[in-house]
């Protein structure tokens, strides 16, 4: 169970660790799920997507919470799998709370949140021990991932558009003029 990414550490409050059981990329998060370590999920993913691998489980058993650029980071891989027509996100160890917020921005579409089934099922344990941590490259371009990352949220449920109206339009974002909702 061995992937060779090799990249420069980054500093965060949270670990990613990472491994493969059959063809699934599993990604674990230990600490809060933030604009810091969304980046190099999301730069990750991206890289073995384009490698032909369509399945990912995103583990947030040791994650207590997550902020928005994060949850629009996982719905921005949902929404690709989707596009792609094959694949499949999913989340796994999340608390009420974080379940409550993925289904609360109209989320539970685009990834099987606790899904009840899957070839990792029995495994749980075993590939969670075996996990090692990613090495993250530099971070760049924040304030573009975070933008990028609230439009994918905004494009997962309309409604979301409101939510983040002031994130959006601080970031210079396109989607509240579209929308109408702000005056100039």
């Amino acid at each position: 169970m061995a992937l060779s990414i090799h990249q420069k550490s980054v500093k965060t409050s949270a670990k990613i660790l990472i491994g493969e059981f059959d063809s699934i990329l599993w990604i674990r998060v230990e600490g809060r799920g933030t604009f810091q370590i969304s980046p190099p999920i999301k730069d990750l993913v991206e890289k073995e997507m384009s490698s032909g691998r369509s399945q990912f489980v995103i583990d947030l058993q040791d994650c207590p919470g997550m902020d928005s650029t994060f949850m629009g980071m996982m719905a921005g891989i949902g929404m690709r799998l989707r596009k792609r027509g094959s694949g499949q996100l999913s989340i796994v160890g999340t608390s009420e709370k974080s379940r409550d917020s993925l289904e609360e921005l109209g989320l539970s579409y685009l990834m099987e949140i606790e899904p009840g089934e899957g070839p990792w099922m029995d495994h749980i344990e075993e590939i969670r021990k075996s996990l090692c941590p990613l090495g993250e490259g530099a971070v760049s371009g924040k304030e573009e991932h975070i933008l990028e990352c609230h439009e994918n949220l905004c494009d997962a449920d309309d409604s979301n558009t409101e939510r983040f109206k002031t994130v959006l339009e601080v970031m210079g974002s396109d989607k509240v003029k579209v929308t109408g909702e702000t005056s100039d």
